[in-house]
């Protein structure tokens, strides 16, 4: 047990990657493994007392990240700001790592001060996929038309309702969110599709992305595609998109903050 020691109270945010593979999400949870909940164990042993972390936002199972934030409020006056992550990372089990840790201002919230979100959805357009790179990426078989993804993608830009791209269970809260960017680009023989936004809905981002590829597929076996983009969005009907790409091809990628300084 980490000998602790006390002193003037400070918040620290942490930015996490993680394979999402093998948690049942980030939120604890009363049975299964979680991030938070290996996280707030890891904290627990450094500081021989419970600590409670805030995330700038959720991720479900079997989604990873390489740029999820994580805010607490420590009193253990032995270890540096910056010390926080390798004496984390030296707790943590391998499918968790703290990339950095900083010092942030004591009214820092990680979720309600998040300026913008960022998700990149990898997709993987080929016959077969090799076992190191299936947990990573959604592979099909398609080949699709990058031209035209980005100019269906190009119709999630803006202020929209995006409840038909949600969950059941998000009736009852607001739907409307606001995106500043979407498109897909080559990276070797992967397809990336990067979205950034104010905040996202639950699976919003997987919705989004088996909707597009959905559209191309009917393309590619020339069929009609069903019905338009703004159909799709200002219909508010879940039943009209497309199927809900599976987790493993999905990353929280980053959050925007106005901070002092650049991390």
């Amino acid at each position: 047990m980490a000998e602790t020691f006390t002193g003037e109270s400070r918040t620290i945010l942490l930015r996490l990657a993680y394979d999402g593979t093998d948690f049942a999400g980030y939120q604890v949870q009363k049975r299964d493994r979680t991030v938070q909940s290996v996280l707030e164990a890891a904290l627990h042993r450094l500081h021989d007392h419970p600590v409670r972390t805030t995330a700038a936002g959720r991720t479900d199972a079997g989604v990873h990240a390489v740029g999820q934030h994580v805010a607490f409020v420590t009193d253990h006056g032995g270890i540096p700001d910056e010390s926080f992550a390798p004496a984390l990372n030296s707790l943590l089990p391998g499918d968790v790592t703290v990339i950095r840790s900083r010092r942030v201002s004591a009214t820092f919230h990680a979720q309600y001060d998040a300026r913008m979100r960022h998700y990149r959805y990898h997709l993987y357009a080929a016959p077969v996929i090799l076992p190191h790179r299936r947990r990573y990426a959604w592979r099909i078989p398609e080949v699709p038309d990058l031209e035209r993804l980005n100019r269906d993608a190009a119709a999630f830009v803006g202020q929209h309702d995006f409840i038909a791209f949600a969950t059941i269970g998000e009736e009852g809260k607001s739907t409307v969110r606001d995106v500043q960017y979407a498109g897909f680009r080559r990276q070797g023989d992967s397809l990336i599709f990067a979205i950034g936004a104010t905040g996202f809905l639950r699976r919003m981002v997987r919705s989004i992305v088996g909707t597009l590829v959905e559209r191309e597929r009917y393309r590619l076996r020339r069929e009609a595609v069903p019905f338009t983009m703004e159909e799709l969005i200002g219909g508010r009907d879940r039943s009209r998109v497309g199927t809900t790409a599976p987790p493993w091809g999905l990353f929280f990628h980053d959050v925007d903050y106005d901070l002092d300084t650049d991390e």
